[in-house]
This record gives structure tokens, C-alpha cells and sequence, in this order.
């Protein structure tokens, strides 16, 4: 039976959801209070190219991004990093970037691991993880966990940069099987850490770089997702801002300046913060949600006229150890040596690069100040005396990273079993299913079977 659903939220997670609930014959509304939909994927045009403000790939050790890039015809869009050669500038230099798990080494023997341990400090993670594996807490921290099988001289020279860059956290906060599902098991089956991060690294089997991007920027899957929900009848409001939410004897009532929409179904597509703030007279969702944290990221974007930079002296970009003295980004990105066609667009001399700030949830950081903080942080990593921008934006994501603490996975199956004890209602809040778009699809496309409980 056809049924009227509205979807709070028109990120990645509730266009997937509506799409996916008008495919089933159901009306569906998205409510979007900003002007534009896509969520964390945004685009930004700087010096007349029109690049990604957010997030700019996906990754590919899992399959529900490209299943839906393949589903919506932009299979042909799909590339691969012209360089994936990243860098960690530790305090006392430049090193390449070893082949990791989410800087959980897959290798304690390769050269480039050496090059940033030493001999005496390599050998000593070898055998650390030699030993067989005794009992493990399922909620031990990723960093407890390296230190253990690998050394605090790994945890703090490769984990703690990589986990910083891309999930704005302390290793040694994060619950490990929150950040890499399936890491304990894959250690006690091979009985190495190495091996076990090696394992899941190649899961994917696709060699080389663990992420692809889409010709034009990662907004392009939004474009296509808005094409297809109006293909599909789906009505999205964008500049629609949900004040309040009210649970009916026959469904939901949403309340969107000055007019109240009645709906059978309700799903909630937006961070967890808003949904436990919209969700005020549902005691169980509303504190299973508010158990849920999460952190703040800042992405600055400039062009350089920088003919210096046309060699890729960073490689695809670097990330940058938590206290370093001199740059102030947790990570930098070379975006015009890391896509062939951001650098065809660009032309030589001309170099785009994204740097993010935020770590361990906040943004120190003011708006105001970001702009000569980034140009100071192009000029050590890069060693130019002036950067000379061409252009520049700033894009802050509020609430857009879920800070996996220890005791994340036991939130979020609370979060599960209230929803499900809640007749109507489904919740795909930004970041329930991991922090990246293959957890975020995978959720979103849980919400026929949580409506249906």
C-alpha cells in the first residue's frame, strides 16, 4: 500500500532514502532547510572551475557507492587519483605514506615504514605482532589497539596523523571496530595486526589507491540523484527548515514555516544533534540520539599561480601530525595532482588545493582568521615565500563528522532499538553508519525495513 513519507533532510542519506521509497510506489516529501541539496557534498567555483567544497571521492573497499553511481548511469564519470601518493609531515620531517589500513600498517618490513620508525623501533612492532593475540575488549580504542600489537611509536608517528586527517580524532579515543568494522576478527583469524589490516585494505580487490572520484566533482552524484527524484515524482523542497515534529494516532505532523504537513511515515536524514532536537517528544529516539557525538571540520580552498608546484612536490597532499609547530591544517590535499581533470582545468602553473581544519571535534580556529592561517600553511608546506592566490572559499560543516568514541557502536544499537519501538519512524542521521558515503548509503537504504518494524 502506497504510503505518505517525508524525509527530513535532503543530504546523501535522504535523497537515497526517497529515492529509494519512490521506487516502492510511496509519495514522498524532502524537506531541506538550506538552499540547495547534497548535504556534505558541495561545490564551490573558484577562478571559473567549478570544484568540490566537501567531500571529493569515495571509497571503494566497500560496494554501495559505485553500486549507486552504476544504478543512476555515471559509471563513465567514475576516476581514479592521477597520484595517490600521500605524505605525513611528522615534527622532524616529510615521509611518504606507507601502505595502511587507516594508518594501521599492512607491512612492518617495508622500506617507507622503516624510513619513519627506524630499524630499532620496526623491529620491535615485528615482534609485538608476532604473538599470538589473547582475549581483546570489543570496545577497545584503536590507538590501545596499535599500541599494543605494534608500539607507540607507530601509534604516534603513523595512526595518529592518518586517524586525525580523516576522522578528526585521537586514535587512542576511537572504539576501534567503530573506524574499521571487522579489524578483531581479521586479527584473530590471521593472529597479526599487519595482516589483518592487509586483509581488509585489499578486500576491495582493487589495487593501488582505496578511493575514486566522479569527473566533475562528487556533486555530480547529487545532480543526478535530484534528476531521478524528480523522474520518480519525489517533491523536494529545498529552503524548508523543520521546527518541530508531533507523533499522531494516524502518523506524523511536521511543522515548516507556517504550514504543517501531515504524513504517515516520518524519516530523519539529518545529523544526529537536529534529529535529537526534532525528535523532542519522543523520549527513546530523542536520548538514544543525544548519545551520539559529533565534531565540526572546516575545508579551506584556494588556487595558486605557483609554476613551482607543477612536479607535485607533496605528492597528492600530506597529512599532518596533531602539535606540529608550524602548520596548523590536519590535512592538505594537491587536488591538481591528485585528479587529471581538476588539472586539465586549471592549466600548468595553476594548482588547486583543499586544506581541512578540526580536530578531536572542534574547530579552533575563527572563520576570520582561516584565510591567513591557510596561506601560512601553503607557504611551510610548500616553501613559497608569498603564496600568490588566485582564489579562495571556505566551506565549515557543522555536525558533519560522528566522533566514534568508545562505547559509539553500543549508541548507535541503542539508537536502533528505539527507533524500532517507534511506529512510524526511521532515522538515518549523518554518520550512524560511519563517517563516508558508503556507511551513509548503506543506512539510508535500511529505511524501508526500519519503517516496516
Amino acid at each position: 500500500m502506497a504510503r505518505t513519507v517525508v524525509v527530513v533532510g535532503g543530504g546523501v542519506a535522504g535523497l537515497v532514502a526517497a529515492r529509494q521509497l519512490a521506487r516502492e510506489g510511496h509519495r514522498v516529501t524532502v524537506l531541506e532547510a538550506s538552499d540547495r541539496t547534497g548535504g556534505a557534498l558541495r561545490s564551490a567555483t573558484l577562478a571559473g572551475v567549478e570544484i568540490d567544497a566537501g567531500a571529493e571521492a569515495f571509497a571503494v573497499t566497500r560496494p554501495e557507492t559505485r553500486s549507486l553511481i552504476d544504478e543512476l548511469g555515471l559509471a563513465t564519470d567514475v576516476v581514479t587519483p592521477r597520484r595517490s601518493d600521500a605524505r605525513l609531515l611528522l615534527l622532524d620531517d616529510t615521509y611518504a605514506m606507507p601502505h595502511a589500513m587507516l594508518g594501521v600498517p599492512t607491512d612492518l618490513s617495508a622500506p617507507s615504514l622503516i624510513n619513519i620508525l627506524g630499524e630499532a623501533a620496526a623491529a620491535s612492532a615485528r615482534t609485538l605482532d608476532s604473538r599470538a593475540p589473547g582475549p581483546l575488549d570489543p570496545a577497545i580504542t584503536l590507538g590501545a589497539l596499535v599500541r599494543e600489537r605494534m608500539g607507540d611509536t607507530v601509534a604516534d608517528r603513523i595512526l595518529a596523523p592518518v586517524v586525525a586527517g580523516v576522522h578528526a580524532a585521537d586514535p587512542d579515543l576511537v572504539e576501534c571496530e567503530a573506524v574499521i568494522p571487522g579489524l578483531l576478527r581479521a586479527l584473530a583469524e590471521t593472529r597479526s595486526l599487519a595482516a589483518a589490516a592487509a586483509r581488509l585494505r585489499s578486500a576491495s580487490g582493487v589495487p593501488g589507491a582505496a578511493i575514486a572520484g566522479l569527473r566533475g566533482g562528487m556533486t555530480t552524484l547529487i545532480k543526478a540523484l535530484d534528476q531521478d527524484a524528480s523522474r520518480l515524482g519525489v517533491d523536494v523542497r529545498v529552503g524548508s527548515p523543520v521546527h518541530g515534529v508531533a507523533r499522531r494516532s494516524t502518523g506524523w505532523s511536521i511543522q515548516v514555516d507556517g504550514d504543517t504537513l501531515q504524513a504517515d511515515d516520518l524519516v530523519m536524514a539529518v545529523d544526529a544533534p537536529t534529529a535529537t532536537r526534532l525528535l523532542d517528544t519522543e523520549p527513546g529516539p530523542r536520548e538514544a540520539l543525544a548519545r551520539i557525538a559529533v565534531g565540526d571540520v572546516v575545508v579551506v580552498a584556494m588556487v595558486l599561480a605557483a609554476p613551482q608546484l607543477d612536479d607535485d612536490p607533496v605528492g597528492s597532499g600530506l597529512l599532518v601530525a596533531p602539535g606540529h609547530p608550524s602548520v596548523v591544517a590536519k590535512a592538505l590535499t594537491h587536488a591538481s595532482a591528485k585528479w587529471a581533470w581538476i588539472r586539465e582545468a586549471y592549466g600548468p602553473g595553476r594548482h588547486l588545493v583543499r586544506l581541512s581544519y578540526g580536530r578531536d571535534g572542534r574547530v579552533q580556529e575563527s572563520i576570520e582568521d582561516l584565510p591567513a592561517i591557510a596561506r601560512a600553511d601553503v607557504s611551510t608546506i610548500f616553501a613559497l615565500d608569498e603564496p600568490d592566490v588566485i582564489d579562495l572559499r571556505i566551506a565549515r560543516w557543522d555536525r558533519s563528522l560522528v566522533f566514534p568514541r568508545t562505547g559509539h557502536r553500543q549508541a548507535v544499537a541503542g539508537v536502533r532499538e528505539a527507533v524500532s519501538a517507534t511506529p512510524g519512524l526511521a532515522v538515518i542521521a549523518a554518520g550512524i553508519g560511519g563517517n563516508g558515503l558508503a556507511g551513509t548509503i548503506a543506512l539510508a537504504h535500511s529505511v524501508s525495513e526500519q519503517l516496516e518494524r
